[in-house]
């Protein structure tokens, strides 16, 4: 089971990479953003921005796990746990995913990425703490290591601008929110809910409550056009300008589905070996980016930070999953005497 777990933890962190490379690199869903912070106005246009992406991500993140669920015979589960007192302890996730971990993560992102990304990556330490009084799970000396390896090279990946603390603590928000986040969809799996069911209840429950904050964030600041506007002003990157046009919306869809498998993936992970390792492999990705842009078509070249994270992480991720069977070869080797 640890070992079904680890793989799918490390696919986790590969599938969100290569869905980050997608959205982010392949396509420029800013081309056409508005905002500043320099007003209440510029806030709202930055906040709607980031919803309006996060809303046409998860819709087809629901697509495509609507589809896994039906190919994997779990439709049926699907509807009598949505609408049953475990389908809503799911909320508090969607909640924490959202508006306690996209926001804020939007906010500081505006003021600076390198900040934002560093800061947010603390995720699983609170997840590890929080699972620790939640489900008193309890970690091998060598994960905790490995834990604390990987976050390290996360950070490491990062060039850290100076802000001032209050942008640091805004940064914090996220961590806590996406790192208690898993908590609540770990209970539900732990009350025997196929993971696949939980992450896509979680998901269209984070449609309804990030779809109330857009209309707050619309009538605050009265650009009601600026949802097409900004819908139709998504296009490839420049490297990518060649392709026609319309192939955006489709190669957006595809980026989703593997965003929407990682999740998956992700969850499944947790089952078989708990919250605070697969958040841990979970961050892998950070491994798995810069590799995947060293190859053709992008041929970018890796900064010393980077690639210093990048060890880093490999390190710590390597622990993580070696721990178990450390762990379990010394109990052989104790009872073998």
């Amino acid at each position: 089971m640890g070992k079904k777990g680890n793989v799918f933890g490390l696919l986790s962190g590969l599938t969100w990479a290569i869905y980050t490379i997608v959205l982010y690199t392949v396509l420029n869903l800013y081309a056409n953003a508005k905002g500043d912070l320099l007003s209440t106005k510029g806030i709202m246009l930055i906040l709607i921005t980031t919803v309006l992406i996060s809303l046409a991500d998860l819709f087809f993140n629901v697509v495509f796990e609507m589809f896994v669920l039906k190919k994997n015979n779990l439709i049926t589960e699907f509807k009598n746990v949505f609408f049953s007192k475990k389908g809503f302890g799911i909320i508090p996730a969607a909640i924490l995913a959202g508006p306690l971990g996209l926001i804020p993560y939007a906010i500081v992102s505006a003021i600076s990425a390198p900040v934002a990304g560093a800061f947010s990556a603390l995720y699983p330490v609170v997840g590890a703490a929080a699972s620790f009084l939640v489900f008193k799970e309890r970690l091998s000396k060598l994960k905790i290591i490995g834990g604390i390896i990987s976050i390290i090279g996360v950070i490491a990946t990062y060039q850290l601008e100076t802000v001032s603390l209050v942008v640091y603590i805004i940064a914090l928000i996220p961590a806590f929110g996406w790192g208690l986040e898993a908590i609540f969809g770990y209970k539900l799996i732990k009350d025997d809910v196929n993971p696949i069911v939980t992450i896509t209840i979680r998901h269209l429950y984070s449609i309804f409550i990030l779809g109330s904050c857009l209309i707050i964030f619309l009538i605050f600041s009265g650009e009601y056009s600026y949802i097409m506007e900004f819908y139709s002003g998504i296009q490839f990157s420049q490297m990518f300008a060649a392709i026609n046009k319309s192939f955006t919306w489709p190669v957006f869809a595809i980026g989703s589905f593997v965003g929407g498998g990682s999740y998956i993936l992700w969850y499944v992970s947790m089952k078989y070996i708990s919250v605070a390792p697969a958040m841990i492999l979970n961050i892998s990705y950070v491994l798995w980016i810069p590799l995947i842009l060293l190859l053709p078509p992008f041929s970018q070249q890796i900064s010393f930070n980077v690639l210093l994270g990048c060890l880093i992480v490999f390190t710590g991720t390597s622990l993580v999953i070696i721990g178990d069977n450390i762990k379990s070869r010394g109990c052989q080797e104790v009872s073998d005497l």
